[in-house]
């Protein structure tokens, strides 16, 4: 018999989990869930907002001036990162610098790489102006010491960059002085260049197969003005003062950087709202799930424990025994499940991000330390609460009253 009262402190929890592998395995499935279900739909959720706020602090601007027809793809171009090419001509960005309210204006350049064997990848090439740009160049000095030369290339973190620190575009390869940190948006898959080497890259096209853009518009062509409007403006009232500076400027493609932010913002509440109503739902099904495990598991072993009254256990010693086995069980299913949301969230990261259509930036290495333990907190602090009330029941009948109902 002291075997017996050795074995309930000690191995009674492990050596009944094991007699009842049904029961384990139903629990630990169950766990398993409601853990894989909390950490994913967390970390969802704290990567689009953190892509959220990157693409805040990356648009920069409060007005962007397209040419006609072009505002659709500049749009994608903030957003989804689909890659393209327009423009119009250096005099007309230079009369919009002048309209009435612009406190600020730069010119941007873009190009669209091919997806064909002169180009390692399909790539948005944006050439920019380092002595007017109030947009890319504070982001890449804060990661970057130094200027941007002629022919050199800054990548962005989702640019595959050779071993050799080259990037191949139409068939050449240019020299890539710096990789910048993961914004969770367009950005990631854009090469930046300044103004002086976009004729390089025409020119280098036309050796290849096509060129992007006539020659002659290599030097004066601007896909984008982007500007910063004076106090007391609104970028709508700078657009209309634009319009009205040539009759043919009517046609030209307005896109608010604040506008795009806010639809976004809308897109990305609507999909944490989903998100947390799913992982809710779960989580009740789940508790329901556990409790009836539980009670069913303490109605079957109402011998077994006034059996183990008889023999001297107390009480406690019984919720121990039961508190035990759900720490056992939670702990493995919450393991489990966290390592397999992990097996989704970090290795797909670029592909959930893309198939949703919005900014997805991963979360630090202390907040997803972070998330973890949360997630295997609660997986095991519910766990061990159905349990708990399940054992309320064991304080109504007196022990050998439940073993003569047991006979």
């Amino acid at each position: 018999m002291s075997m017996e009262s050795h074995i309930t402190l000690r191995s009674l929890p492990r050596e009944n989990l094991k007699g009842k592998p049904l029961r384990t395995a139903a629990l630990t499935i169950v766990v398993t869930l409601l853990s894989l279900a909390l950490f994913a739909g967390s970390m969802l959720s704290m990567n689009l907002d953190n892509g959220m706020r990157s693409m805040e602090r990356r648009l920069g601007a409060d007005l962007m001036v397209v040419p006609q027809n072009s505002a659709s793809q500049a749009e994608a171009l903030l957003t989804s990162g689909s890659p393209g090419t327009f423009y119009f001509t250096r005099d007309v960005a230079s009369a919009i610098s002048k309209a009435d309210g612009v406190a600020q204006s730069t010119e941007q350049v873009y190009i669209s790489s091919l997806a064909a064997s002169c180009c390692s990848s399909k790539l948005q090439i944006i050439g920019y102006d380092p002595a007017t740009d109030f947009v890319i160049q504070p982001w890449l000095s804060s990661q970057f010491d130094g200027d941007v030369k002629d022919g050199q290339i800054v990548a962005g973190a989702g640019v595959n960059v050779s071993a050799d620190g080259t990037i191949e575009l139409y068939g050449r390869d240019w020299p890539v002085v710096a990789q910048l940190a993961s914004t969770g948006t367009s950005l990631d898959n854009s090469v930046f260049v300044n103004r002086a080497t976009v004729p390089q890259m025409v020119e280098a096209s036309a050796q290849v197969s096509h060129r992007v853009m006539p020659a002659e518009y290599a030097r004066k062509a601007v896909s984008a003005v982007l500007i910063k409007v004076a106090d007391g403006y609104d970028p709508h009232m700078v657009a209309r003062s634009i319009t009205r500076l040539d009759s043919s400027y009517g046609k030209l493609g307005f896109v608010y950087p604040g506008g795009i932010t806010a639809s976004t913002k809308v897109s990305l509440g609507s999909l944490v709202g989903y998100t947390a109503i799913v992982v809710a739902v779960l989580w009740v099904m789940g508790v329901i799930v556990l409790l009836a495990v539980f009670f069913s598991s303490v109605n079957e072993r109402k011998r077994e424990f006034a059996s183990l009254r008889i023999m001297g256990a107390t009480r406690g010693m019984l919720r121990g025994v039961i508190v035990r086995e759900a720490l056992i069980v939670s702990l493995a299913g919450s393991v489990i499940g966290v390592a397999l949301a992990s097996l989704i969230v970090f290795p797909f990261s670029t592909l959930i991000g893309r198939q949703l259509q919005l900014p997805y930036l991963q979360a630090g290495p202390l907040v997803v330390i972070g998330m973890i333990a949360l997630a295997v907190a609660c997986s095991v602090a519910i766990c061990v609460a159905a349990s708990m009330l399940a054992m309320r029941r064991l304080a109504r009948p007196e022990a050998y009253m439940t073993l003569r109902e047991g006979q």
